[in-house]
Protein backbone atom coordinates (compact mmCIF):
# COMPACT_ATOMS: atom_id res chain seq x y z
CA UNK A 1 0.00 0.00 0.00
CA UNK A 2 2.91 2.08 -0.30
CA UNK A 3 1.99 3.71 -3.28
CA UNK A 4 -0.56 5.25 -1.69
CA UNK A 5 1.27 6.62 1.52
CA UNK A 6 0.65 10.07 -0.14
CA UNK A 7 -2.87 9.93 -0.96
CA UNK A 8 -4.80 8.49 1.32
CA UNK A 9 -4.80 7.74 5.34
CA UNK A 10 -4.99 4.35 6.24
CA UNK A 11 -5.84 3.09 10.31
CA UNK A 12 -6.41 -0.14 11.69
CA UNK A 13 -8.81 -0.89 14.24
CA UNK A 14 -8.56 -3.61 17.45
CA UNK A 15 -11.81 -4.81 18.40
CA UNK A 16 -12.72 -7.86 20.49
CA UNK A 17 -9.87 -10.78 20.14
CA UNK A 18 -11.47 -13.30 17.88
CA UNK A 19 -10.02 -16.53 19.32
CA UNK A 20 -10.07 -15.50 22.75
CA UNK A 21 -8.73 -18.29 24.82
CA UNK A 22 -11.96 -18.20 27.39
CA UNK A 23 -14.41 -17.86 24.30
CA UNK A 24 -12.82 -19.90 21.17
CA UNK A 25 -9.64 -20.92 21.19
CA UNK A 26 -7.80 -22.02 18.02
CA UNK A 27 -4.62 -23.92 19.42
CA UNK A 28 -2.87 -20.43 18.35
CA UNK A 29 0.97 -19.68 19.76
CA UNK A 30 -0.38 -16.09 20.56
CA UNK A 31 -3.07 -16.79 23.45
CA UNK A 32 -4.70 -14.05 24.80
CA UNK A 33 -8.26 -14.21 27.28
CA UNK A 34 -11.21 -11.62 25.52
CA UNK A 35 -10.20 -8.32 26.89
CA UNK A 36 -12.24 -6.75 30.07
CA UNK A 37 -10.75 -3.34 30.08
CA UNK A 38 -9.26 -0.98 28.06
CA UNK A 39 -5.66 -1.45 29.63
CA UNK A 40 -5.78 -5.42 28.56
CA UNK A 41 -6.82 -4.53 25.04
CA UNK A 42 -4.07 -1.70 24.55
CA UNK A 43 -1.51 -4.37 26.06
CA UNK A 44 -2.65 -6.57 23.25
CA UNK A 45 -2.10 -4.19 20.51
CA UNK A 46 1.21 -3.05 22.12
CA UNK A 47 2.37 -6.73 22.20
CA UNK A 48 1.47 -7.04 18.15
CA UNK A 49 3.59 -3.94 17.20
CA UNK A 50 6.21 -4.65 19.28
CA UNK A 51 6.03 -8.81 17.83
CA UNK A 52 5.50 -7.27 14.20
CA UNK A 53 6.84 -4.00 13.86
CA UNK A 54 3.36 -2.88 12.60
CA UNK A 55 4.17 0.62 11.38
CA UNK A 56 0.33 1.57 10.30
CA UNK A 57 -1.61 3.58 13.17
CA UNK A 58 -3.93 1.47 15.47
CA UNK A 59 -6.92 2.55 17.11
CA UNK A 60 -8.58 0.74 20.05
CA UNK A 61 -11.83 -0.07 19.92
CA UNK A 62 -12.74 1.01 23.94
CA UNK A 63 -14.04 -2.11 26.22
CA UNK A 64 -14.84 0.81 28.64
CA UNK A 65 -17.44 2.69 25.82
CA UNK A 66 -19.36 -1.01 25.13
CA UNK A 67 -16.99 -1.31 21.77
CA UNK A 68 -18.84 1.35 20.04
CA UNK A 69 -17.26 0.91 16.45
CA UNK A 70 -17.73 -3.47 16.32
CA UNK A 71 -21.55 -2.55 17.45
CA UNK A 72 -21.97 0.28 14.67
CA UNK A 73 -19.66 -1.44 11.80
CA UNK A 74 -19.71 -5.33 12.76
CA UNK A 75 -16.19 -5.38 11.54
CA UNK A 76 -15.56 -9.27 12.43
CA UNK A 77 -13.99 -11.02 11.63
CA UNK A 78 -11.66 -9.00 9.16
CA UNK A 79 -13.12 -5.83 6.72
CA UNK A 80 -11.73 -3.23 4.80
CA UNK A 81 -13.63 0.11 4.03
CA UNK A 82 -12.68 2.70 2.05
CA UNK A 83 -14.25 5.68 3.12
CA UNK A 84 -14.44 8.64 0.68
CA UNK A 85 -13.81 12.03 1.12
CA UNK A 86 -17.04 12.98 1.74
CA UNK A 87 -16.93 10.42 4.91
CA UNK A 88 -19.08 8.11 3.13
CA UNK A 89 -18.54 4.64 3.12
CA UNK A 90 -17.74 3.76 -0.82
CA UNK A 91 -16.64 -0.30 -0.20
CA UNK A 92 -16.47 -2.22 2.31
CA UNK A 93 -14.77 -5.97 1.76
CA UNK A 94 -16.14 -8.77 2.49
CA UNK A 95 -14.26 -11.82 3.10
CA UNK A 96 -14.87 -15.09 0.76
CA UNK A 97 -13.58 -18.36 1.63
CA UNK A 98 -11.16 -16.43 4.25
CA UNK A 99 -9.64 -14.26 2.30
CA UNK A 100 -10.14 -11.11 -0.01
CA UNK A 101 -9.41 -10.02 -3.35
CA UNK A 102 -6.84 -8.03 -2.98
CA UNK A 103 -7.18 -6.82 -6.70
CA UNK A 104 -10.13 -5.71 -6.21
CA UNK A 105 -9.79 -4.26 -2.95
CA UNK A 106 -7.16 -1.86 -4.82
CA UNK A 107 -9.16 -1.50 -7.90
CA UNK A 108 -11.64 0.32 -5.70
CA UNK A 109 -9.14 2.18 -3.96
CA UNK A 110 -7.95 3.49 -6.92
CA UNK A 111 -11.61 4.37 -7.95
CA UNK A 112 -12.07 6.40 -5.18
CA UNK A 113 -9.03 8.00 -4.73
CA UNK A 114 -9.75 9.51 -8.66
CA UNK A 115 -13.50 10.56 -7.88
CA UNK A 116 -13.26 14.63 -8.38
CA UNK A 117 -14.08 16.49 -5.77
Amino acid sequence: MSQYQDRIDLITIYIEEAHATDEWPIGSSIQYVQPRCDADRISIVNDFIRDTCYELPIAVDPVSDGNPFSRMYHPWPIRFYIVDRMNRFVYIAEPSKCSFSMSELIGELDRSIDVPL
